[in-house]
């Protein structure tokens, strides 16, 4: 260690490097300590290729609750790939970058033309902090501070939104859940409202998985509140779009846009909300305007970020952007069309229904503790002591997240109950396994 690498220590009050890195689990870290110094690149190289090869590939993925194991089509990540789209940063020279304007441009009318919502900003980290400035933004519109949420709602998110609120302090208010259905409770949550509501938080399909039927009805007695609305962008190939059933700002998680699961990140935050409230809107928004030429021209049109205007006038302090995973979700839509994104929403629907008669003939293994319809999350009850999770994994299925792990409240005391997710990806034969290996392993 030179005298530098010591000065560094001894400022952050630390005797050794690690100590950086201790924020990262131990049984996380592997220790390379076993590689020599002085080795050359290609041995180097032959040494991790043998280290690789103990990570276990080519499990089933069960797994969801907002990363979902989606069919990517090729040539998305071929024209994410091209340079100008690949080494491209916020475009703020307008004259230099009308190809990525543009590109975000159409983004934004894509997401418009799928939520039916006015408008789309270009666009957010992911879903959890799409909900968190939503929050914000909904503050920023009507000065309240109540904040009404579903029982059920992940813990993730929870955790983000708290962060999200400092310095407007909200107060959070939990809605129930339909014991029977899976559904919100309207009586309840109607029994809620207030005049110093700020916003109204609903999910569709909720955090069960399961399609909410009556969120129309919120309209007419939400009174000043915001209703916020977080989707499944693919499920907008079938259901009512958020601009249909009267939401006020509609957000997302675009990962199943296109956008590989990547160990849970990065993806992106789809925002989108009414003409009303643009200017109390985070992050910024691309126009089309004409040049002095006449021709078509695309310019950052709103930029309400702390690095353009002064922090007390900000609505954001987002500081980089998911431009090219917007491109991402931009080819997506465009390759697989509106009729392609309805028969995979079609798909999710069937697997789900097709797992549920699958589980239903297991001992100790209910379905059905919910009526409400699934669309790509399912929970399920299942009888048993053993750590189910580790025991699928040692069948090379992952899956059986308990939704005590991941819910703020989970749909029952007395019952363990667990998630299982479908895509359009799954195969009967795969469905069949994951059957008998829960009959096994339970």
């Amino acid at each position: 260690m030179n005298d530098s690498e010591q000065h560094i220590l001894e400022t952050l009050k630390i005797d050794t490097a690690e100590k950086l890195f201790s924020d990262i689990p131990n049984d996380l870290k592997v220790s390379l300590t076993k590689i020599p110094n002085g080795i050359t690149e290609m041995e180097l190289l032959s040494e991790a290729v043998r280290i690789a090869r103990k990570n276990k590939v080519g499990n089933i993925n069960f797994l969801g609750n907002g990363i979902y194991d989606r069919f990517i089509p090729s040539s998305v990540d071929s024209i994410l790939g091209r340079s100008e789209f690949l080494t491209a940063y916020t475009p703020y020279q307008p004259e230099m970058s009308q190809g990525m304007l543009q590109a975000l441009f159409e983004y934004q009318s894509l997401i418009c033309e799928l939520t039916e919502m006015d408008f789309t900003n270009s666009s957010m980290y992911d879903g959890a902090t799409a909900l968190g400035e939503a929050m914000r933004m909904a503050y920023r519109i009507n000065g309240n501070k109540k904040v009404l949420l579903p029982e059920n709602i992940l813990k993730s998110h929870l955790s983000v939104l708290q962060n999200y609120g400092s310095g407007i302090n909200p107060v959070f208010e939990f809605y129930k859940l339909d014991a029977t259905s899976g559904e919100i409770d309207i009586q309840d949550l109607k029994s809620k409202i207030t005049e110093d509501n700020c916003c109204i938080i609903v999910y569709n399909p909720n955090c069960y998985g399961i399609i909410e039927s009556k969120i129309d009805e919120i309209n007419s007695f939400k009174g000043n509140s915001i209703l916020i609305y977080y989707y499944d962008p693919v499920s907008l190939g079938v259901l009512k779009s958020p601009g249909e059933l009267g939401a006020d700002i509609a957000v997302s998680d675009g990962q199943g846009l296109g956008i590989s699961q990547n160990f849970g990140g990065p993806t992106l935050g789809l925002f989108s909300f009414r003409k009303e409230y643009v200017r109390k809107s985070p992050g910024r928004i691309i126009g089309k305007t004409m040049d002095k030429d006449g021709k078509d021209a695309y310019v950052m049109t709103l930029q309400t970020r702390e690095q353009h205007i002064r922090r007390d006038k900000a609505t954001s302090n987002i500081c980089t952007n998911q431009a090219l995973l917007s491109i991402a979700s931009s080819v997506y839509l465009a390759i697989v069309g509106s009729n392609g994104l309805k028969n995979i929403a079609l798909s999710n629907f069937s697997k789900a229904k097709l797992l549920q008669k699958k589980l239903e003939k297991i001992s100790g293994v209910d379905p059905y503790i919910f009526k409400g319809i699934f669309f790509s999350d399912l929970v399920v009850s299942i009888k048993t002591n053993n750590n189910l999770e580790e025991e699928l994994l040692k069948n090379g299925i992952m899956g059986g997240k308990t939704t005590k792990e991941l819910l703020y409240i989970s749909p029952a005391k007395n019952i363990k109950t667990f998630f299982f997710s479908v895509t359009e990806k799954k195969t009967e034969d795969e469905l069949d396994l994951l059957a008998k290996t829960l009959e096994v392993v339970k």
